[in-house]
């Protein structure tokens, strides 16, 4: 059964770790216009965050860019989640054009991937991460995060085939080591206990370079 965690949390941290702020605002918002009249929820829907974030889901790039930018003018304080997904958006269509001139290069498909992970385009994500284990095939890093994906589809199987295969390459990956122990005992990614981990953060992955900040995406794509 698929779990309905959001991808992202296991990336950058849960809601307020890692100075990720995205989640707390857009949540809340959420549940106070659920205790409103419809009228409100459909007025919210109209504004042009709501539109963005749809469209920054549904992969239409540049629409959610051009609706966040609008939405940044609009509203009368800072937005971190508005910043936050601009930042990935443009990172993501850095690291797109990247690709059409290097379609097989192994960083930029792991770490595009993990932008659409990000930004729950699993598909598009899953995508990424195959072609980087045939670009990289002595890489474990490809084979984790296709396991950590089909982790949160409720593919048990193909995730612990994946997790192993990335163990097999590298026994040291935290990642994937510790996302096949969950997995083992039936929680999704990041659902159980961790020895001597008092904030419960989990680590995303095993070189700081490839973890998904905006700023590092940012750095990598300009590259």
């Amino acid at each position: 059964m698929a779990n309905t965690t959001l991808r992202r949390t296991v990336i950058l941290g849960r809601p307020g770790e890692n100075l990720e702020l995205r989640e707390w605002p857009f949540l809340g918002q959420l549940r106070a216009l659920g205790r409103c009249p419809d009228p409100a929820r459909r007025a919210w829907e109209k504004t042009a965050k709501a539109r963005g974030l749809s469209a920054a889901h549904d992969g239409r790039l540049q629409e959610a860019i051009r609706l966040l930018e609008q939405a940044r003018i609009e509203l009368p304080w800072r937005d971190d989640e508005v910043e936050a997904n601009l930042n990935e958006l443009r990172a993501i269509r850095r690291l797109e054009k990247k690709l059409e001139v290097r379609p097989n290069d192994g960083p930029t498909l792991i770490t595009l991937g993990k932008a659409y992970f990000a930004q729950e385009r699993g598909d598009a994500a899953l995508d990424c991460f195959r072609r980087a284990a045939k670009a990289m095939p002595g890489s474990a890093e490809p084979h984790a995060m296709i396991g950590l994906e089909l982790h949160f589809r409720g593919d048990a199987t193909g995730a612990e085939e994946a997790y192993r295969e990335a163990l097999r390459l590298q026994p040291s990956h935290s990642l994937a080591g510790l996302y096949l122990k969950d997995l083992l005992r039936g929680d999704p990614p990041g659902g159980g206990p961790v020895a001597g981990d008092d904030a419960g953060a989990r680590p995303a992955t095993t070189s700081s370079e490839e973890s998904l900040d905006p700023g590092t995406v940012a750095v990598i794509a300009a590259g």
